[in-house]
């Protein structure tokens, strides 16, 4: 192990992965490396009342073979995700004792010492919204005892925590599609100022029900090609792009800082080197067209890591594919890196599922990490033709295999003008 080790380093010591495509990195990993599209016609609910009628739907899931009947009857769907994808992130830092107790329980102290932080945007609309039909259709005795507690976003900390004894600093964080890096983002704060020894951390999202897909429709930002139930509607950079395409489900992640990692002989699979936020002041829904701000969350987030553009590997986007902010991220790019811009790939792997908003972040960083594991930089599909200021090598189509791939810039940005920018390194 010849890694540099400082009081600040932090790792990252477990992975647990819900995505579109199943349960878990494999899945996730080998179908983007195939090409395979999760984008899908929408079927669990009427979607006669909005345009943008595909997204990165989970099919065939069971929670039960997770999580109790009991626990699933209480919780939605967010939460559910968030439960599972926590519960694998635990077993991967080897921080549960024979698969189920937390590590810290076992040992009886330290609970304090443990934190979670969560991204989400929209909350548990899926069970709100059979429990409001229950209240009009046959009155308030027929309305779940745990609406309360289901669906507001700040349910998967309360839920997680009591699940695993967490009982340190616990927050949520709603920033739009920038949510999951702002959990990031503190939580490695809290570790670097010594606040916490593990965070849990993490992004979840369930966005397919009638109420919460038409909140997305109404914000003017969706896909209108998706009105056919066409699988290739998200298309980020690309000259026909018109807007973003949901997706549900969840990544979570153990942060420790390495020496504590290292200290109990934990598996670490990254180094989280740098990260930073910025907001750009300029509209409630529109991002800056200059870019400005957005560089800058990208520049900072290279300080904090000690890294030159130069040094950047690849840059996974954030991609929208709304024609203003994929022009926009573009432009910063380019301010951020400079003249590196030129040789440095930018991908955009969530063009294949989705956009998991809440937990579009934390997604893009997993798949970052397997990606520096493979040496290999997932496609963005469905890009045929490069838009008008979209001039950056988006890896079009087809994976690429590199030789050097040890440093990632991953880009968040939410509504409203929310910059993100985190720095990932390969442990070796």
């Amino acid at each position: 192990m010849t890694e540099s080790i400082t009081s600040s380093s932090i790792v990252v010591t477990g992975m647990g992965i819900i995505s579109p495509y199943g349960i878990g990195p494999d899945i996730l990993w080998n179908k983007l490396l195939a090409g395979e599209t999760a984008i899908k016609p929408l079927t669990t609910f009427d979607t006669s009342h909005i345009r943008c009628r595909v997204g990165g739907q989970l099919k065939d899931f069971n929670p039960n073979s997770y999580l109790s009947p009991r626990t699933v009857r209480k919780i939605d769907r967010f939460s559910t995700f968030a439960l599972i994808a926590s519960q694998l992130a635990l077993l991967d830092a080897d921080l549960l004792v024979d698969g189920k107790k937390p590590l810290w329980m076992e040992l009886g102290h330290g609970e304090d010492r443990v934190g979670i932080c969560v991204g989400n945007n929209l909350g548990g609309w899926e069970f709100a919204e059979r429990e409001l039909r229950n209240l009009w259709q046959s009155g308030p005795r027929e309305v779940s005892p745990y609406m309360a507690t289901a669906w507001f976003p700040a349910a998967v900390q309360g839920n997680v925590s009591i699940q695993f004894g967490i009982k340190g600093i616990g927050r949520t964080f709603l920033a739009d599609r920038a949510s999951g890096a702002m959990a990031i983002i503190h939580a490695a704060d809290c570790l670097q100022r010594g606040r916490a020894d593990i965070m849990l951390v993490g992004g979840t999202e369930a966005p397919f029900s009638p109420y919460a897909a038409l909140c997305y429709e109404t914000s003017g930002l969706m896909s209108q090609q998706a009105v056919s139930g066409s699988p290739t509607a998200y298309r980020p950079f690309d000259a026909t792009h018109d807007g973003l395409v949901c997706a549900e489900g969840a990544a979570f992640f153990v942060l420790e800082r390495a020496e504590h990692a290292l200290a109990r002989e934990a598996p670490i699979l990254a180094k989280l080197a740098g990260w930073a936020a910025t907001y750009d002041g300029y509209s409630t829904v529109q991002p800056a067209p200059d870019g400005q701000r957005y560089a800058a969350a990208m520049t900072q987030a290279l300080t904090r890591a000690h890294k030159q553009p130069d040094d950047i590997d690849c840059v996974f986007a954030a991609g929208s594919a709304i024609p203003t902010e994929d022009i926009s991220e573009t432009r910063a790019i380019r301010l951020a890196l400079r003249d590196a811009a030129n040789r440095v790939p930018v991908s955009t792997p969530k063009s294949a599922f989705g956009n998991l908003f809440g937990a579009a972040t934390p997604v893009d960083m997993a798949i970052a990490m397997l990606a520096m594991q493979q040496r290999v930089i997932p496609a963005t599909l469905h890009l045929d033709q490069p838009a008008p200021g979209c001039d950056l090598d988006y890896v079009p189509r087809t994976p690429r295999s590199v030789e050097r791939l040890d440093t990632c810039l991953i880009n968040a940005r939410g509504m409203g003008g929310t910059n993100a920018a985190l720095v990932v390194e390969r442990w070796s």
